[in-house]
């Protein structure tokens, strides 16, 4: 038997008693280790496996061994009553406990309202067990959650089959006892585990990362336990949901693709009708040079149009370095004719920055149309004053876009609700718009504001940063 005394009269003193008295004699470390226990308690509580105190308690019943555990001090004993449960049974021990130098002595004596087989056997928690195993059971195989635990020492002691599935590994044996730290083994997701590891110790907060890669997007969580040191990390796959999201804002560019279609045909009737005559003229004067220019000049302003309505449709997701500013001028032709086709007034003002956003034009576009669709289908036909006014203004750190109509305007509680997916106020609405617009600019580091009064129109702010490097000129 070890002792950790050094003091040898104490220590046969110390194994006498333990051999003598009747209650359950336990000496541990304020960590739970357990360093020396009687036959009474081997007989008892104990078993071969068993080396910590506080692992021979039920979950929700561990905090207040904690406790109990933490107010011992040299000076004072303490004592307080906990349960075990051993092959289903109820086992009731009154502990009496003390600080001797580091370590903690404790004295457990079985009360007698306890030792009954009748009473032992608690069918309440027998019924709770089985759920909660049964529970845990359905979490760890059945549920598309990955979920991996490191020790104290980072070694891996757990991993299921789904976290297997994500890692693109064989077996689970080719993880458990290994030290997450000093892998040979190398994933994009076990990476992220290790990077995350040392913020979660020294934080012991949760923390949580997304990463994305081939249309594919995991999000990774971790847990610190402050009982054992342990981290718990649990995978989601989120691409379902991605794809999604990335369909409904693929369906929403479509709709606005085709709804300016008609307006973009309107437009290009201008230049055409100027070619068409110069190319008349030409006939009659024998002299196709004198309106070379011109005809050059026109065929130039249908292509920009057509540029511009083509960008609308594409899908890139990848951001680049551009002039908001430029962005939203490459749209004023497509607004002014949709604008024309609705007998809207437009009106716009965009000030010119030399400053750069890091941005995907198509989404930044994207959202100019929606708001644009947004603004003409606020009036009805026999409204006055149908004005919509465009404005881009720089201010320190970000570049601002407004978009103002003299609709209706909105009440209060219908303000609340429209950022919300899926409400609407239009008859054929689907409550798609508003919100796909406000997690683009979100995605961009923006924000997005909607300030609205009833019988007053609606304003609409959305602003994206500028790079570090700031605004010139």
């Amino acid at each position: 038997m070890q002792f950790c005394q050094s003091d040898n009269t104490f220590a046969a003193f110390q194994h006498i008693m333990n051999d003598l008295t009747d209650d359950i004699y336990l000496l541990i470390k304020p960590n739970g280790s357990i360093i020396e226990s009687n036959r009474i308690a081997q007989e008892s509580i104990l078993s071969e496996r068993q080396t910590n105190f506080y692992n021979l308690f039920l979950k929700e019943d561990q905090p207040a061994v904690y406790g109990f555990i933490e107010k011992l001090t040299p000076k004072n004993a303490s004592e307080k009553i906990f349960n075990h449960y051993l092959n289903e049974e109820k086992i009731k021990i009154k502990y009496l406990g003390k600080m001797v130098d580091d370590e903690i002595v404790l004295l457990g004596k079985v009360l007698e309202d306890s030792k009954t087989k009748n009473e032992l056997v608690d069918h309440d928690y027998k019924e709770k067990y089985e759920k909660e195993y049964e529970f845990r059971k359905f979490m760890f195989r059945e549920l598309e959650i990955g979920i991996l635990t490191i020790t104290a020492d980072n070694k891996i002691d757990c991993c299921n089959e789904r976290m297997k599935l994500f890692v693109d590994l064989d077996s689970v044996n080719q993880l458990i006892g290994q030290n997450l730290l000093q892998l040979d083994y190398e994933h994009p997701l076990l990476s992220q585990m290790r990077q995350m590891t040392s913020e979660i110790r020294n934080t012991k907060i949760v923390n949580e990362r997304f990463y994305y890669e081939d249309d594919c997007l995991y999000q990774v969580k971790g847990m610190y336990f402050d009982s054992d040191k342990s981290i718990r990390f649990l995978l989601y796959d989120r691409s379902h949901q991605q794809r999604f999201e990335n369909l409904l804002m693929y369906k929403k560019q479509m709709e606005s693709v085709s709804h300016l279609a008609a307006g973009v045909a309107h437009e290009l009737r201008n230049p055409l009708s100027v070619i068409q005559g110069f190319i008349q003229l030409s006939a009659v004067t024998k002299d196709f040079s004198k309106y070379y220019d011109t005809v050059l000049s026109e065929l130039a302003r249908m292509n920009e149009i057509i540029e511009d309505f083509l960008s609308v449709s594409r899908r890139k997701m990848q951001k680049q370095k551009q002039r908001p500013d430029l962005i939203i001028k490459s749209l004023i032709h497509i607004i002014q004719s949709e604008c024309l086709l609705h007998n809207l007034v437009f009106e716009w003002d965009v000030e010119e920055v030399y400053g750069y956003t890091m941005v995907n034009e198509s989404m930044i576009k994207q959202v100019v149309l929606n708001l644009l669709r947004n603004s003409i289908e606020a009036y009805n036909d026999k409204q006055n004053n149908r004005q919509i006014h465009l404005q881009g203004k720089a201010t320190r750190n970000y570049y601002e876009i407004t978009f103002k109509d003299q609709g209706p305007g909105m009440e209060q509680s219908v303000l609340e609700q429209l950022g919300k997916p899926f409400f609407t106020t239009k008859e054929k609405g689907n409550g798609i718009g508003i919100p796909l617009c406000k997690k683009i600019i979100e995605e961009h580091g923006g924000t997005f504001n909607i300030i609205s009064k009833l019988g007053e129109g609606t304003t609409i702010k959305f602003r994206l940063p500028f790079l570090s490097e700031g605004v010139k000129g």
